[in-house]
């Protein structure tokens, strides 16, 4: 199958209107519209603030043990109730390997170390839901698995399928460009992967 690396579920050119601060977080100004690289952004006419609105960058961890790979039951929104791949929200002061690996055992109990970057996709869920997501690849080190943090429930599933009822059509199309190995992915930068495993037990 063609890699896929945008994903859409609904009609993110039509959504009208500008949402979000009604004051300035800084002057506490009211906000207005004006016209901002081409676009109306909410804007302090006080202190000048513009209010951007970005996609929310996440990982999303394949953990592979073999020809398994683990899956959660998720609790929160968005897929609340169904499955889905590891993730997680990267943090502004931490980086994507470094969140993969915390996020992995904060909701898995599981140590893991990152092999390879499988993909980075755009995920449009809903009008408030835009996510830039990068896959990862990763296997076990060590711990125990127990479902905890944003899951109800972690378990081993063949990468053969057949899959769970799943959250996101993204990680479906991951895991089975996974099964089929159409992926071999990047490199990741093992010397800076090894010193946060070596710093994980602190966390």
């Amino acid at each position: 199958m063609p890699i896929k690396q945008v994903f859409e579920n609904y009609d993110r050119q039509n959504q009208g209107g500008v949402d979000g601060y009604k004051y300035c977080p800084f002057c506490q100004t009211k906000l207005i519209l004006l016209e901002s690289g081409q676009k109306p952004r909410q804007t302090c006419p006080g202190c000048g603030f513009t209010q951007y609105k970005n996609p929310s960058p996440v990982i999303s961890v394949i953990i592979a043990d073999k020809d398994r790979i683990l899956l959660g039951k998720r609790i929160g929104s968005p897929g609340a109730g169904k499955w889905a791949i590891p993730s997680g929200y990267i943090e502004y002061e931490d980086d994507f390997i470094s969140t993969a690996i915390l996020e992995a055992k904060e909701e898995t109990g599981l140590e893991i170390e990152i092999t390879s970057i499988l993909n980075v996709i755009s995920s449009f869920v809903s009008p408030s839901f835009h996510f830039l997501a990068i896959y990862l690849e990763a296997r076990v080190l060590g711990g125990k698995l127990i479902a905890r943090d944003d899951l109800e429930d972690a378990k081993w599933f063949s990468v053969s399928g057949p899959l769970p009822e799943m959250a996101f059509q993204e990680d479906v199309d991951a895991l089975e460009m996974y099964a089929k190995k159409e992926v071999t992915g990047l490199p990741v930068d093992q010397r800076y992967a090894r010193q946060v495993n070596k710093n994980r037990e602190s966390w």
